[in-house]
């Protein structure tokens, strides 16, 4: 793997993106990227898109010790990582059974009438570090407009997280357990986002931790 010398931002700035990352697992990785939460318990974080043999993967978290040699604030790497990322890794929403064996669909840029709906894939046109689409600006809004109301998002892996309508027939709990269930068997330690559901609720045009959902819930219900 050769190393790639960086004189000025401009030479990097197309090539920034965002991903994201959970927080908890990945603290020792955050500690030296230039990432922003956003609640969660999830975190943005700022990559390069690299040639293979400079990056394994083709990608690099950008360090906070470049972004200070280059005179940047994280806040404006950030940024500028999302307006790359929005332009030029467009958002994917698709029911499951196009996800597994198409055709393929976007459905924020086709009709949704009479698309099945109880579980969507949320992505990006490659495929590849979608889960931050769910953190592009007015995606939770639309996706809520898309599936008339409330919504759980499960965190499949960092490529993609599933969708599933809140028609309060499932309860949190039992997402929860089908999460830890599918991190286990099935995802890889170092793709997955942990072991927690999320819940969009369109009245509040607010996302949370689906187990703080709950608790407000028993709250009022005491009161």
């Amino acid at each position: 793997m050769s190393t790639m010398k960086i004189d000025s931002y401009e030479e990097i700035k197309d090539r920034l993106r965002i991903r994201l990352m959970d927080m908890r697992t990945h603290e020792e990785d955050l500690e030296r990227a230039v990432y922003e939460p956003v609640g969660c318990g999830f975190a943005l974080v700022v990559y390069m898109e690299l040639p293979d043999e400079i990056a394994e993967g083709g990608i690099a978290n950008v360090p906070k010790v470049a972004a200070a040699a280059l005179g940047m604030d994280e806040r404006t790497l950030v940024q500028d990582a999302m307006e790359n990322s929005v332009e030029n890794m467009a958002p994917k929403l698709s029911t499951m059974r196009s996800a597994l064996f198409g055709p393929p669909e976007n459905l924020f840029t086709e009709d949704e009438c009479g698309k099945e709906k109880d579980f969507l894939v949320l992505t990006n046109m490659d495929g590849r570090l979608g889960a931050s689409v769910l953190y592009y600006p007015d995606i939770t809004s639309r996706i809520s407009e898309i599936v008339d109301g409330d919504y759980f998002v499960l965190p499949s892996s960092i490529h993609e997280v599933l969708i599933l309508p809140d028609h309060g027939q499932i309860p949190a709990k039992d997402l929860l357990m089908m999460v830890k269930e599918v991190n286990e068997a099935e995802v890889l330690p170092e793709e997955q986002l942990g072991n927690k559901v999320l819940h969009f609720r369109a009245d509040l045009q607010m996302l949370q931790v689906a187990a703080e959902l709950t608790r407000g819930r028993n709250r009022g219900e005491e009161r």
